[in-house]
């Protein structure tokens, strides 16, 4: 266990834990919530700056989130983890993106785009999955181990694969699984 006591975040709950070897930029723009727990070698990025641009970051993580070992967050928007929500081994959120569209700039010099991330209440993001700019889940969603996940996904969903795709729905009316 890691305690931070040197960094101030916008907010911090109670109970919340860091493993070792935490890397954190921006604290002034991350909001935790109660009970979080963080694995070793966390990487939280809030850009307020890249190249000419500026940047006002948010990045929220809910009540009791469980973050896993090697997880990489970069934020110049605003990215939403809701309460409960598992991010399992290996796994990034990015809401930015290199466009690379001069080709005679190296792509990680060029200017960066941003587009918030939404991740909804009590999911599971399965172990080396990365969630791109503009990806929305619902709530009690499930994201396939390796996933590349792109776009919005209603809640009560498993998407997987790269781009990931909803492979099965759970129906409330039939209160049944569906498989797509």
């Amino acid at each position: 266990m890691v305690l931070l006591y040197s960094i101030h975040f916008k907010s911090i709950g109670k109970g919340v834990v860091f493993g070792r070897m935490s890397q954190i930029k921006g604290a002034n723009y991350i909001e935790i919530g109660d009970y979080c727990r963080f694995g070793n070698n966390l990487r939280l990025e809030a850009i307020e700056r890249y190249g000419t641009s500026t940047f006002s970051p948010n990045i929220k993580f809910g009540k009791n989130v469980v973050i896993n070992q090697n997880f990489h967050c970069t934020c110049a928007s605003s990215i939403e983890i809701g309460d409960g929500t598992s991010i399992t081994a290996n796994c990034g959120v990015f809401d930015i993106i290199h466009p690379y569209e001069d080709v005679s700039v190296n792509p990680r010099c060029s200017e960066i785009r941003s587009k918030q991330i939404r991740i909804g209440k009590d999911c599971l993001i399965g172990m080396n999955s990365v969630l791109l700019p503009g990806t929305e889940l619902g709530n009690h969603c499930v994201v396939g181990a390796n996933s590349t996940v792109l776009g919005s996904f209603p809640d009560y969903c498993v998407v997987a694969g790269s781009p990931a795709k909803i492979i099965k729905q759970y129906d409330l009316d039939k209160k049944e699984w569906i498989t797509l």
